[in-house]
């Protein structure tokens, strides 16, 4: 008995220490799950979220491009009309259009193609744009303003000043410019994106696009008031009413 007695003392003093290291065990698999599950929601929040447009050169943008490793084919300019860009010992090279890390990329296969550098590793500054939206209705400083990077909507009005206090806030307008199209006119909710940042796919602006502000409902309403009431019969708003009395007089309402 004492024999069984020792072997279950030893049993039990084992079987404690089993029992902690099956609690430690099942902690970190549950730590481990834990993190796993956070790093797939934020891989999955990371692949929901839109890319952001990326600037793509115009021609009229004046870039300058250098070679790290070739300072002689360094080259700065402006973009040609037909979108090519001059590069020494490489010519003309087609750019316009692109973003600036694809227009990187063309420049060095053109001059590992004409034999000059096998790997340049060009990379480009844009100097100054000539890319622009337009921006007009109800903000304060309405005008052309440079499209240096991807924009939205938002971000343009900001730049003009912001909008005034009679804009219409939940429907402003996008008018797109096509080359062979006509003219496309988009809406959008510059309410809801300030308050939840939109719903759906980000509105990109592209060079030449005019966004148009309009007055809000009270404000349309002051204006026709103004103009077609005040403005043509400035009298009219001061007429006599027949209330209907028994005596027979008249009231006179002067707003």
């Amino acid at each position: 008995m004492q024999v069984r007695g020792t072997k279950s003392q030893n049993w039990d003093s084992l079987g404690t220490g089993q029992v902690a290291w099956v609690s430690v065990n099942a902690l970190l698999t549950l730590l481990f799950m834990l993190l796993g599950t956070v790093s797939v929601a934020a891989q999955t929040t990371q692949a929901s979220e839109p890319a952001v447009a990326e600037y793509r050169l115009l021609a009229g943008d004046e870039i300058s491009v250098k070679m790290p490793l070739n300072p002689e084919l360094d080259a700065s300019g402006p973009i040609g009309p037909d979108g090519g860009f001059s590069i020494p010992l490489a010519g003309r090279v087609p750019i316009g259009g692109l973003t600036l890390g694809d227009a990187e990329r063309r420049i060095s296969d053109a001059l590992r193609e004409a034999k000059v550098v096998a790997n340049a590793r060009p990379g480009i500054v844009v100097a100054k744009y000539m890319g622009a939206v337009y921006v007009g209705g109800e903000v304060r400083t309405p005008g052309a303003i440079p499209l240096t990077r991807a924009m939205n909507p938002l971000q343009a009005i900001l730049s003009a000043g912001g909008m005034l206090n009679s804009a219409r806030t939940r429907k402003v307008a996008i008018i797109r410019q096509a080359a062979q199209a006509p003219q496309r006119i988009e809406t959008v909710n510059i309410r809801d994106i300030v308050k939840t940042g939109g719903s759906g796919a980000p509105v990109m602006l592209s060079p030449g696009d005019v966004i148009f502000v309009p007055k809000s409902t009270i404000a349309e309403v002051n204006l026709f008031i103004d103009q077609f009431v005040n403005g043509i019969v400035p009298n009219a708003l001061h007429f006599n009413v027949n209330m209907g009395n028994n005596n027979g007089t008249a009231t006179t309402i002067t707003p």
